[in-house]
């Protein structure tokens, strides 16, 4: 069954998640790309649940996004779930956020996502078209709130996006490594082989 389109007029009152003060969150990213707090600008792409962009790629540079997950397992496996492989060498690094001021989400885990009129497959489909109509909805009527939360499709994990009202002064670097790094390298591999990704 597809995932329908949003309504013209969304509920007016959803559920909500608060992230507050000392929670942590988890993100993998690329140095090339930028540093670790580094919203991405260009979107939506084709695979992301949660754009917001405006189509096509690239047209709406006052929208971005920054992914991340509760957990190493979750940000992992979201990270590297699609290819199936976590390679030490490739120059991805792996950062740990703490959040400094309250970050307000629109909360989809559980019986959250029916205050939406949705069900879980909002975070298990992979009709990201439909998906990212969603996000653009989300967006665009509760603008009170800085991103989304939302169980992960390759681990059951809690994960949130954040959207370009999250300010960057809500959140502090607690830790920023390299994945060959020995003092991470080794927790990294042991969640990646639980989520049976291979390890090189």
């Amino acid at each position: 069954m597809s995932l329908p389109a949003p309504p013209a007029v969304l509920p007016e009152q959803p559920a909500l998640h608060t992230l507050r003060a000392g929670d942590r969150l988890v993100r993998f990213y690329d140095p090339g790309r930028g540093p670790w707090r580094q919203p991405r600008t260009f979107g939506p792409l084709s695979d992301l649940r949660f754009d917001h962009h405006l189509p096509p790629p690239g047209s709406a540079t006052s929208r971005s996004v920054w992914y991340a997950a509760t957990s190493l397992l979750g940000a992992l496996s979201e990270s590297f779930g699609r290819l199936g492989v976590v390679d030490r060498e490739a120059g991805r690094r792996v950062a740990v956020a703490r959040v400094i001021a309250p970050i307000a989400l629109l909360d989809l885990v559980g019986v959250g996502a029916r205050s939406v009129g949705l069900t879980q497959e909002i975070a298990a489909t992979t009709e990201y078209d439909r998906t990212q109509l969603w996000a653009r909805a989300f967006y665009e009527q509760y603008v009170a709130l800085h991103g989304v939360r939302w169980r992960g499709r390759q681990a059951g994990s809690i994960c949130v996006v954040l959207n370009d009202r999250a300010g960057a002064a809500a959140l502090a670097l607690d830790a920023d490594h390299d994945l060959a790094d020995r003092e991470v390298w080794p927790r990294i591999a042991r969640a990646a082989r639980r989520c049976r990704l291979r390890v090189i």
